[in-house]
């Protein structure tokens, strides 16, 4: 007996839930003529999320580039030229950035080549950047002149001061003062 209550007491429990179910998600008739009539504000969340750190430097390339590419285009040398390469330094796998002015890749090719050929010393970037100093004063009065011409120029210089800035308080935020 027990076991034909339950057999027939198990469908009619799973027929009542799933009423109920259906008629929890009909609308009343009133209810839904109360919320026509009434309309009520929408609701509006705004969500500001941090960029991580590779994107940030993402932007910084982007940015670089497209000052760079714009700076090549209208400066007045194409030994002022910036040129960006990325080199794998010694006892390293990751590749490094590296973006410089044409003269003075120039210059350390030539110096490499007489230190090969045992003319002059050594040298250091510090060295490299002493003797090339006329013409970082050239470049920087490009820059300046550019900046002047062009308010976009100077507005994408900005941005990247900015975008610098924000990249390295993130990442002093992450790991300190390393």
């Amino acid at each position: 007996m027990s076991r034909l209550l339950h057999t027939l007491f198990i469908p009619f429990i799973l027929i009542g839930l799933t009423t109920t179910e259906v008629s929890a998600q009909e609308p009343d008739s009133s209810d839904a003529e109360n919320t026509a009539s009434t309309p009520r504000p929408i609701e509006e969340i705004t969500v500001v999320g941090q960029k991580s750190l590779a994107r940030l430097r993402l932007r910084i390339y982007e940015k670089e580039a497209e000052i760079y590419d714009f700076f090549n285009a209208n400066n007045s040398s194409p030994r002022l030229d910036i040129i960006c390469t990325k080199r794998r330094p010694t006892g390293t796998h990751f590749l490094k950035r590296e973006c410089e002015p044409r003269f003075l890749k120039q210059m350390r090719v030539e110096k490499t080549r007489d230190g090969r050929q045992g003319i002059g010393t050594g040298y250091n970037q510090r060295d490299l950047v002493e003797w090339s100093a006329q013409d970082y004063e050239k470049l920087q009065n490009e820059m300046l002149e550019l900046m002047a011409a062009n308010e976009e120029f100077a507005r994408n210089l900005a941005d990247l001061a900015d975008l610098s800035e924000n990249y390295e308080s993130h990442r002093k935020a992450m790991f300190g003062s390393q």
